[in-house]
């Protein structure tokens, strides 16, 4: 697959932002950064027309262990989602805080079920599911 260029006209407040988000992002140049917008937006569009597509992903959040039962419902959900779980670590933070960060593996609607059941638990304070869509044997 060759590379070729091509010309983007934009405004210089728009390209300002451009540059912006290419530093912010530690991107070399603004090829990478158009790259990997067009890769998230491919990831998008291929998970709205099918929210079965096989992926990976992690799931990662902080909770606090001064809630009674937490550690327990979040083991038990683990267990109930069994097949979808690959690997799990947690991360000792401080005195009460923990992160802990789930490997997956599924269809992308289960894996956002289970991100949904986890994070919606009393005590989870923040997180994140980061999905990537497995495609023809390659990544997005």
């Amino acid at each position: 697959m060759g590379t070729e260029r091509i010309t983007v006209s934009l405004d210089s407040d728009l390209l300002g932002e451009l540059d912006q988000l290419a530093e912010d992002g530690g991107y070399r140049n603004r090829s990478e950064l158009f790259r990997d917008m067009i890769r998230e937006k491919r990831k998008d569009k291929l998970l709205e027309a099918d929210p079965y597509t096989p992926c990976i992903a992690t799931l990662s959040y902080v909770f606090d262990t001064r809630k009674r039962t937490l550690a327990t419902r979040l083991m038990e959900n683990l267990h109930q989602y069994s097949h979808i779980v690959r690997s799990t670590m947690l991360v000792c933070l401080d005195e009460h805080f923990r992160m802990e960060s789930i490997a997956l593996e599924g269809n992308a609607q289960n894996l956002q079920e289970f991100a949904n059941v986890q994070l919606s638990e009393s005590g989870v304070l923040n997180g994140c599911l980061h999905l990537v869509p497995l495609v023809a044997d390659e990544t997005i």
